[in-house]
């Protein structure tokens, strides 16, 4: 798909049909991952996992549903594949959301030009930083946390088709 296309497309889905993604697919998305930029090129502070297992996805769901108030009882909108981005905990957390933030859009840009839904998530690995247990299912490395996630599937619905505007955000020249 051509870049702009990319873009154009990329979108929140939110209603999954629970087929599994391929490991062509899957491999492609975290090669995106592995491609974005990282602070100082410290990619050992940050790890990825790849969750297909339906209990401990069930269990962050319930996790985050019963954590956070507000939140549905179903987060994770029937998905059969998240990726978690965690990074190194550390008192300034700004290059970690940065770090996690960047490698999440490249893998959310590579599910869309695969034709596949994606979501980003934050309340689901929000309400699991807190758990130990589950931080411990995650195989999290000492002393990483999950920042966000990435859920990526197959779209119950087809995209809806819009277009790319500069209006949206407010937008100052200085020259």
């Amino acid at each position: 798909m051509e870049f702009m296309n990319v873009i154009k497309n990329r979108q929140s889905c939110r209603s999954f049909t629970g087929e599994m993604v391929t490991e062509k697919e899957l491999g492609q998305i975290i090669q995106a991952g592995n491609s974005a930029p990282v602070g100082s090129g410290s990619y050992g502070d940050v790890q990825l996992t790849v969750i297909q297992n339906k209990e401990l996805l069930a269990e962050l769901e319930e996790n985050a549903h019963k954590s956070l108030p507000g939140i549905s009882e179903h987060p994770l909108y029937g998905l059969s594949t998240v990726i978690a981005v965690s990074c190194k905990k550390e008192d300034n957390t700004s290059v970690a959301w940065a770090n996690a933030s960047c490698i999440a859009e490249n893998m959310l840009l590579a599910a869309t030009d695969l034709g596949l839904g994606s979501i980003y998530l934050m309340a689901v690995p929000a309400a699991a930083q807190y758990s130990h247990e589950l931080c411990r299912k995650l195989k999290l490395q000492d002393g990483f946390v999950p920042y966000v996630m990435v859920g990526v599937g197959r779209p119950q619905n087809e995209f809806e088709e819009r277009k790319l505007t500069a209006d949206r955000i407010n937008i100052e020249y200085i020259r």
